[in-house]
């Protein structure tokens, strides 16, 4: 890492880049949006923009990585267990992943519900794949790239599903009926030979 990212400014720069993306996409499309209005809500130029992200896209990416590195600060404040004794020992890590889209949900009902954003919804499958559920399974399990992708996407379904319903659930007991309900049989269809 170079020294300029390291540069209080440059920091200070980016979230206040981020901040505006996440909280213009609540009300408009990403795709509708301008670095224009970006810039403008935040405060700042076309100029200084063009010094940190190649366009909108990117800064896009920076936002779902910081929101990721959150994410995994939170899911990894837990305490592994043997969850393939009991997968109910799953659920802090769930309770993590929800209490994090409750956090933040109005952002995520914007890019992962039915007006979502394609690509976001993509990055948000690969980091579920990296952070839930390779750790959670042998390595010969995770080469199968096509089950890993089915899991990712089916916990991305169920989140989407939730904020789209304005949380009709409360976090604590979506995380309880994935963890209990849903995950169990996921974990024994990776066990019976992927």
């Amino acid at each position: 890492m170079n020294s300029l990212a390291l540069d209080p400014r440059v920091l200070r720069t980016r979230a206040s880049l981020r901040e505006s993306l996440m909280s213009l996409v609540v009300n408009r499309s990403f795709a509708s949006l301008t670095i224009q209005e970006v810039t403008r809500q935040a405060g700042l130029n076309r100029t200084t923009f063009y010094l940190h992200y190649t366009g909108l896209p990117e800064l896009l990416e920076d936002c779902a990585h910081s929101l990721f590195s959150q994410m995994r600060a939170e899911i990894y404040a837990n305490q592994f267990g043997n969850f393939q004794v009991d997968p109910a020992r799953l659920e802090p890590f769930v309770r993590s992943v929800f209490n994090h889209l409750e956090q933040h949900g109005k952002f995520y009902r914007a890019m992962l519900g039915k007006q979502g954003d394609p690509y976001f919804r993509s990055l948000f499958q690969d980091f579920l794949m990296e952070l839930i559920f390779e750790p959670l399974t042998d390595s010969a399990l995770y080469q199968d790239g096509m089950v890993m992708r089915f899991f990712s996407a089916g916990f991305t379904g169920i989140a989407s599903w939730w904020l789209d319903h304005d949380m009709p659930i409360s976090s604590q007991q979506a995380s309880h009926q994935v963890a209990r309900d849903i995950l169990p049989g996921y974990l024994r269809l990776m066990g019976s030979g992927g």
